[in-house]
């Protein structure tokens, strides 16, 4: 089975600082899946570290589906960690890459 995993911090500078305050992984298949809100609210930006074991577009926002024909969304490579801020509030969604 594949999976995104992803990280959230309060405080971040040009990395990750400080205590995780969410941890979570989210299936990846042919079938867009999507995470639970990030934690947070009133639009508070959260440093996300997202980091997956097979090749996928992941997308996020308040109500978003991640397409694998890269309409929408960012491609990620393989056990490639990335970094992105995202908003309180916002889910990730993510599609096996095809």
């Amino acid at each position: 089975m594949a999976i995104l995993q992803y990280s959230v911090w309060a405080g971040a500078a040009e990395v990750a600082v400080g205590p995780v305050i969410q941890e979570n992984a989210i299936t990846v298949s042919g079938t867009a899946a999507s995470s639970d809100p990030i934690a947070g609210a009133g639009g508070i930006r959260r440093r996300v570290r997202l980091m997956a074991d097979v090749d996928c577009w992941v997308h996020w926002g308040p109500a978003v589906t991640a397409l694998n024909d890269g309409t929408a969304g960012r491609m990620m490579g393989s056990e490639n960690q990335e970094y992105f801020d995202i908003t309180a509030g916002d889910i990730i969604s993510v599609i096996e890459r095809l």
